[in-house]
C-alpha cells in the first residue's frame, strides 16, 4: 500500500458527498499566555477520577452493526438529501476522511464511559464518542465501541503508550513498540476496524507534548517512529477507514515541541488540540484569569496557520478539538462560555469537530456537564445551533457512502 493519508471511505475513491449547510466566517485574532498541561484527570484513562464499571448490555456481539454495512447499493434512494425546505446557498461536502466543509461534528468524551446520560441532558446525540485504550489491548475495538457505532455514532479511539492489561495502567516505551514488542495486538486491532468496514478515528498517545509525556517514554524521534509503525501495521491489516488524529495540548509554551513530534501529512488526517479554562483548579493553583473557549483554542490555531507549514505541517488539514471545557466561573459565565462556542467555531473554518471532556479531576476540578446546571444549559444551547447539529441527512450520506463501497 502506498504512503499516502488513509481514507476513510477508501472504497469509495474520490467520492465527495454533497451536503448543504452554514457558512463559515473571518479568520481569527491573538494568542494568549502558555500553558503546560491539561487537567490531571485527562490522562487518567480520560474517564476522570469516578469513572465506574460499564453499564450493563455492552456484552454482546448480536445485531451491533447496522444492515447494510458492506453491501452493493443502487442509485441514491429516497431520504438520503436534505428534507423539503432544508439548506442554505451554499454547496458543502463531507470528504472521505469525514470533514465537513460547513458545520461541525459535536462530541464528548464522556463521564464514567457512558455516553447516554449526557445526551438525554442536552437532549441530542454526540456525533462522536471519544474511548481509550491501551497498545497491548488487543480487542479493540470493543462491544463499548460497536455499540455506539451500532447507534451511529462516530468512534475516536486514542491507544496509550500504556499496558492497560496491567494494574496501574503502566507505561511502555515508544522504542518497545517501535522494536515490534506491541505488533500482535496492534494487528488485531486493525484487523477488527477493518472488519467494521465504517470511518474510525484513531489517535496514538495524545498529547505527546505535555510534560508528563514528553521526552518521558521516549524521545520525540522515537514518538513520530512508534506512530509511522502504527499507521504501516494498520495499513498492512487493511484497516484504510481508520483516520489518524494527531492530537497536543494545543498551549502556547509546548509549541517549540511540536515540529519534531510531527509525523508527516502522510501519517496525518486531522489535526487536533485541547481547549480548557481552568480557573480554579486545585491541580492548577496559579490559574486564576478566566479564559474563553476562542482564548483556548486560538493560539495553536494561528501557530499551524502561520507557522505550521515551515515544519512540514499542511494547515488545510481539518481540525478537530479533541478536549474542552471550563470550571465553574459564574452562573452567567459558565453558561455563556459553552453557548458562545458555535459563533465562535464559525470564525475558524479549519475548526470541523470539537469534543467536551465530561469528567471530574477533584472536587475542586470538574468539568462534567451533569453537575452545573449552567454548564448543562450552555452546553445544550450549543450543541443546537445548527453550525454543529449538522442534519441526519448527513449522516445518511455518510452511511451510503460506506454502502456504496
Amino acid at each position: 500500500m502506498g504512503k499516502g493519508p488513509v481514507r476513510a471511505v477508501a472504497t469509495t475513491g474520490a467520492m465527495v458527498l454533497a451536503l448543504t449547510l452554514a457558512g463559515v466566517g473571518d479568520a481569527p485574532a491573538a494568542p494568549l499566555s502558555p500553558r503546560q498541561d491539561p487537567p490531571n484527570g485527562s490522562d487518567s484513562d480520560g474517564y476522570g477520577s469516578d469513572s465506574g464499571p460499564l453499564p450493563d448490555g455492552y456484552g454482546s456481539d448480536s445485531g451491533l452493526l447496522p444492515d447494510g454495512y458492506g453491501s452493493d447499493s443502487g442509485p441514491l434512494p429516497d431520504g438520503y438529501g436534505p428534507a423539503d425546505g432544508h439548506g442554505s446557498d451554499e454547496d458543502c461536502t463531507v470528504s472521505e476522511i469525514l470533514e465537513p466543509s460547513c458545520g461541525v461534528w459535536w462530541g464528548a468524551s464522556p463521564y464514567q464511559r457512558r455516553v447516554e446520560p449526557l445526551e438525554e441532558a442536552v437532549d441530542r446525540r454526540m456525533d462522536i464518542v471519544y474511548t481509550w485504550h491501551g497498545i497491548d489491548q488487543a480487542h479493540i475495538p470493543g462491544e463499548r465501541e460497536k455499540k455506539l457505532i451500532a447507534e451511529e455514532r462516530f468512534v475516536h479511539t486514542n491507544i496509550e503508550a500504556r499496558r492497560f492489561t496491567r494494574s496501574g495502567h503502566p507505561p511502555v516505551s515508544y522504542r518497545s513498540i517501535i522494536d515490534g514488542e506491541f505488533d500482535r495486538s496492534l494487528r488485531s486491532q486493525a484487523g477488527t476496524i477493518a472488519e467494521l468496514g465504517v470511518p474510525y478515528f484513531v489517535t496514538f498517545d495524545h498529547e505527546a507534548d505535555a510534560n508528563k509525556r514528553y521526552n518521558r517514554r521516549g524521545t520525540p524521534e522515537e514518538f513520530v517512529q512508534a506512530w509511522r509503525h502504527i499507521v504501516d501495521l494498520y495499513r498492512e491489516e487493511g484497516a484504510d477507514n481508520a483516520i489518524w488524529v494527531w492530537n497536543v495540548t494545543g498551549w502556547k509554551g509546548n509549541f517549540e515541541r511540536l515540529p519534531k513530534l510531527w509525523p508527516g501529512n502522510d501519517y496525518v488526517d486531522w489535526l487536533s488540540w485541547e481547549a480548557y479554562n481552568m480557573t480554579g483548579c486545585d491541580i492548577h493553583p496559579h490559574w486564576t484569569e478566566v479564559y474563553s473557549f476562542e482564548e483556548a483554542l486560538r493560539p495553536a490555531y494561528e501557530w499551524i496557520q502561520t507557522e505550521g507549514p515551515e515544519h512540514g505541517i499542511d494547515p488545510d488539514k481539518p481540525v478537530m478539538i479533541g478536549e474542552m471545557g471550563t470550571t465553574h466561573i459564574g452562573a452567567r459565565e459558565t453558561r455563556e462560555w459553552y453557548s458562545e462556542i458555535p459563533d465562535v467555531l464559525r470564525r475558524y473554518e479549519r475548526v470541523r469537530a470539537v469534543k467536551v471532556w465530561d469528567n471530574r479531576v477533584s472536587p475542586g476540578c470538574d468539568f462534567r456537564i451533569g453537575a452545573n446546571q449552567h454548564a448543562r444549559k450552555g452546553f445544550e444551547e450549543a450543541g443546537h445551533d445548527p453550525y454543529v447539529k449538522l442534519p441526519e441527512w448527513v449522516r445518511r450520506l455518510v452511511e451510503y457512502a460506506e454502502r456504496r463501497g
